[in-house]
């Protein structure tokens, strides 16, 4: 490269902001010296000062309006954008080809967002941008060939690179966490709109009040995703949350029932075991190494159109568990052959570097010729 790399990475939730978080990561691992900027794009923004401070504590991002990020874009002050969320506006901007085809502006790279429940949604989103990192390792073949007949009946569209992974599905360490022996609480992690229905939610509570009562040694913890009164704005917006319906449907729970909104990396440091429905938390379980349990036998959860999903992606994987099994904290290991498809190589921050270079390569070539 003849200078670094100037790297936008927008975020507008809790979803996005962590992806970002981790990307720059793995991006400073790769090149110390590239200038990778964050910035907080405000037309979709749904994160509370709570959140923003617990993953950015020195405040280093910057604002974003849909004027600026476009204008970022399009007068190339940075060589890309790189999003697990593909704004509107930006979707707009590169549909246009009088403006797709601009030479000097920024390349778009698209992520997906976590766990690709719907991947129709997923591919007509980022068939714009000029690259795209998809996961398992299957839907890299299958995006491009779906890519490929977009193109044939959309002569504005062009074929995006493609590659494999996402900062967050990293491979897991061949070791567990050296003090998971020693390790005694148990974290189940909510998700904001799964279970869908308030039995689901109940069944669920139900369960982890059994556990906790079970295992009066241990700290059953309740994960949130977010406090009541926070992300009310947000794409996902929770109905029943687990605080609002253990007041309105328990006299009490047991002491050793207890909810938080710890950081995640916390919660990966201190528990012993790890149980969800639809989160992408049991993605972040398995790379750490630490024990998880997928339910998915939840009241009404033919209602839920994440479950039916959920089951689809971790066929095979041996952490899909029984309520019987999750009651007994009988859990399973996950299967190298899955683990294999569905986690990335270490390397994604140089890969990721390596297809701007191409894309900048690709645009220099054209804009001499």
């Amino acid at each position: 490269m003849s200078s670094p790399r100037r790297l936008l990475l927008p975020f507008c939730d809790d979803s996005t902001l962590i992806f970002a978080v981790r990307l720059r990561n793995l991006l400073r691992v790769a090149a110390p010296e590239a200038d990778v900027t964050l910035g907080c794009y405000m037309s979709e923004q749904a994160l509370s000062l709570r959140q923003l401070q617990m993953q950015l504590p020195e405040a280093d991002y910057l604002i974003l309006s849909d004027e600026m990020l476009i204008e970022s874009v399009q007068q190339g002050y940075y060589d890309a954008v790189l999003t697990s969320r593909v704004f509107r506006s930006l979707t707009d901007f590169l549909r246009t080809p009088v403006l797709k085809h601009l030479r000097g502006r920024a390349r778009v790279i698209g992520f997906l967002g976590g766990l690709d429940f719907f991947p129709d949604r997923s591919y007509a989103n980022r068939i714009p941008c000029d690259g795209v990192f998809m996961f398992p390792r299957g839907e890299v073949e299958k995006f491009s060939a779906w890519a490929t007949k977009q193109v044939e009946n959309d002569s504005n569209l062009t074929a995006p690179l493609v590659d494999f992974g996402h900062p967050t599905f990293l491979e897991p360490s061949p070791t567990p966490p050296a003090d998971l022996e020693t390790r005694r609480d148990i974290y189940f992690f909510a998700q904001a709109i799964s279970p869908l229905t308030r039995r689901g939610r109940l069944h669920v509570l139900e369960a982890m009040v059994a556990l906790a009562e079970a295992n009066p040694d241990r700290t059953i913890w309740i994960k949130l995703r977010h406090l009541p009164d926070e992300n009310t704005s947000h794409l996902h917006r929770e109905k029943h949350d687990y605080q609002g319906l253990i007041e309105a449907a328990f006299k009490s729970v047991p002491p050793n029932l207890r909810l938080t909104a710890c950081p995640m990396h916390e919660a990966l440091e201190q528990a012993a075991l790890g149980i969800t429905c639809t989160s992408t938390a049991a993605i972040d379980l398995i790379r750490e190494g630490v024990p998880t349990m997928v339910y998915l036998d939840y009241v009404d959860a033919y209602m839920d159109p994440m479950s039916a999903a959920m089951r689809r992606i971790f066929e095979g994987s041996n952490v899909i568990t029984s309520l019987d099994d999750l009651l007994h904290l009988r859990h399973g290991t996950p299967d190298p052959d899955w683990v294999k498809q569905m986690f990335c190589p270490h390397d994604l921050g140089q890969r990721v570097l390596d297809m701007v270079e191409t894309l900048q390569s690709r645009s220099a070539s054209a804009s001499s010729g």
